[in-house]
Order: structure tokens, then C-alpha cells, then sequence
């Protein structure tokens, strides 16, 4: 028999876990009304999707492939310098992972948490996990904020459209410095809240051991040889770069030459505005953005047709590949479990 209390707290989670998924339901849905009418703005949608030369295709493509190998490459960089073996091709699927569980989750929450699970089945331990998520927020906030003091001095770009990127980097710094000065010590109590929570002994030591690793792994992260510093800052720079050519490969080399600073600044600004609003995928407001912002920069019979896809270079294409990459890990997982209850049962 459940009791009063806890059939009102399994109600609850079931009301909450309800009204998540019609948030999400409702965020994606804005994103696909959104992305249909920027496609058939300038015309019919057929003609709209193949407006575009396929060598543009083929180079904007070219981008987000590099854009993933970069940024995978960044966190074997970093695992390296705590001693943790991080192969290419399993951050590579952490990152698609994380791109495809980012693209459902509000303000992107899901995304560490399944970069940290799947670096968690290659036995990479929590306190480590945390400290490369840290090292790879604090390698990424930094080098935006030099790539937006480049483009203001070196480009006429409008400085409204540097105000994304530098909110995405003072909010993350801001986290992490919370989350390095809430680690606990070892030698630290329980606070107030996890005792009203009734944490045991047992679980809150290992809470504080987690926290030394943690301590212990971004430490290593302050005496980085210099070699792997400039590799951390080649491999950020250039996935950025990666990202902010999207548009100026879909336009082709002749517009992108005639007007950069429009081509290169606001992208910049949706793509790391559109990462704080709280609504998965943005709700279709990245893409009503990109119609304001771009829309007297862009001839105006291309304009929807550029719309969607630098939209799906940037994030249908990686949400896409990343949901495939989270079904066949869970397939996997599953298979294994089944064949090691078999091989159990046999032993039996």
C-alpha cells in the first residue's frame, strides 16, 4: 500500500516530468513552424532547398565536420594534461551525444550530463568528468571573448552582436567559479540542506571525494605545459571559426567577400545568444533572429533558403547524428547487459 506522502510525491514528479515534456514538445514545435516559414518565405519550399550550389553544400559541411573533430580533439587535449586516455572517437561521441541530448534540454542542460555519462562508461572518474567539463566551458568562454576583441578591432561588425557571445562567457565564467568554491573540502560538515535532506555519512563522503578529485584534477589544469595551452587555443579557435564560416560558405566566396562583417558578427550572436534561452532549440527564435539581423545583408530571394540552412548545419544536422549516436549506445549497453545476464545464467 502507498502511503499518502509518498503517492502526492509520485504525483508530483509525474506532474513535473509532464509539464517538461509538452515545454519541450511546445519549444520544438515553434522551431519547426519557425524553420518552415523562413523556408517558404521567398518562395515555394522545393525551390528553397535546392536554391543552393551543391559546392556551397559541400563547404559549409566541411565546417561542421571540422567544427566536431575540434572540439573532440580539445577534450582528448585536456585529458591528457589531467593523465586520463580520452581516444578521438569516443569524444567524438561524447560530443554528438551531448549535441543531440543539448538540442532537448533547456538552456542546453542535457548536454554535460550525457557527455558525462558516456565518459563515465570509458571509467573516467566523476571528479575528472567534471573538471574537463570546467576545462573545456573556461578554454571556450576565453577564447570567445578574444575572438569578439578581433572582430571589433579588426572589422567594422556592429557591437550589438558581440553582446551573445560576451553574455554566454561571463555566465559560464560565473558558473564555474560556483562550481569550484561549492566542492567541498575533505575535511568539511554536511551543510544544513543536505542534512534536512537526510544525505547519510556514507553518501556525503563520497560526495567530498568526488570534490578532492575534482579539486585535484583542476589544479593540473593550473600548471598546463605551454605546448598544450597553445593546442587547447588552437583547437577552440578553430571550431569557432568553423562555426562563424557556416553562412559565408553558403553564400559563396563573392558575397562573403562583399560584406563580411554582417556574414560573420550576427551568427556570432545566434549562436551563443541562442544557447541562453531557456527554451530547447530556442523556439524558433533563432530563427526569427536570423531573419532580423540578416535580412538587409542577404538578397532577399535567398534569405530563407540561407536561413535554414545555416540552421541545419548548425544545429538540426548535429541534433540529428547526436539522437542516432544516443540510440545505438543505449542498443549497445542494452546488448551487453543482456549477453552478461546470459553468460551468468549459464555459469549457473
Amino acid at each position: 500500500m502507498v502511503s499518502p506522502v509518498n503517492g502526492g510525491a509520485v504525483d508530483g514528479a509525474a506532474n513535473s516530468l509532464l509539464i517538461r515534456r509538452v515545454f519541450v514538445a511546445l519549444s520544438l514545435a515553434g522551431v519547426a513552424v519557425a524553420t518552415w516559414l523562413m523556408l517558404t518565405r521567398s518562395g515555394p519550399a522545393p525551390e528553397a532547398l535546392f536554391a543552393l550550389p551543391p559546392a556551397h553544400h559541400a563547404t559549409a559541411f566541411a565546417m561542421i565536420v571540422a567544427d566536431t573533430l575540434l572540439r573532440a580533439a580539445r577534450l582528448v587535449v585536456l585529458g591528457t594534461v589531467m593523465g586520463v586516455l580520452i581516444p578521438l572517437p569516443a569524444s567524438i561521441t561524447a560530443h554528438l551525444a551531448a549535441d543531440g541530448a543539448a538540442a532537448v534540454a533547456p538552456v542546453r542542460f542535457g548536454s554535460d550530463a550525457v557527455k558525462a555519462l558516456i565518459l563515465a562508461r570509458r571509467r573516467v572518474r566523476v571528479g575528472h568528468i567534471g573538471a574537463l567539463l570546467v576545462g573545456e566551458t573556461v578554454c571556450e568562454a576565453t577564447m570567445l571573448l578574444l575572438c569578439a576583441a578581433v572582430l571589433v578591432l579588426s572589422l567594422d561588425v556592429p557591437l550589438m552582436a558581440m553582446t551573445g557571445p560576451l553574455a554566454w562567457s561571463l555566465s559560464n565564467f560565473a558558473l564555474v567559479a560556483l562550481a569550484v568554491r561549492v566542492a567541498p573540502s575533505g575535511d568539511a560538515r554536511a551543510p544544513r540542506l543536505p542534512r534536512r535532506l537526510r544525505i547519510s555519512e556514507q553518501r556525503w563522503d563520497r560526495i567530498k571525494t568526488i570534490a578532492d578529485d575534482f579539486r585535484e584534477a583542476t589544479g593540473a589544469l593550473r600548471q598546463v605545459a605551454g605546448i598544450y595551452l597553445v593546442l587547447l587555443a588552437l583547437a577552440t579557435l578553430g571550431h569557432i571559426a568553423a562555426r562563424l564560416l557556416i553562412l559565408p560558405a553558403l553564400t559563396g566566396p563573392s558575397a562573403a567577400l562583399a560584406d563580411p562583417e554582417p556574414l560573420v558578427a550576427w551568427p556570432f550572436f545566434l549562436l551563443y545568444g541562442g544557447r541562453l534561452i531557456p527554451a530547447p532549440g530556442g523556439a524558433g527564435l533563432v530563427e526569427a533572429g536570423f531573419a532580423a539581423t540578416l535580412g538587409g545583408h542577404v538578397p532577399d530571394a535567398q534569405l530563407g533558403s540561407l536561413a535554414f540552412w545555416w540552421r541545419f548545419y548548425t544545429f538540426h544536422l548535429t541534433a540529428i547524428v547526436g539522437w542516432l549516436v544516443i540510440v545505438v549506445s543505449a542498443g549497445r549497453r542494452k546488448g551487453g547487459r543482456i549477453d552478461e545476464t546470459g553468460d551468468r545464467a549459464k555459469t549457473r
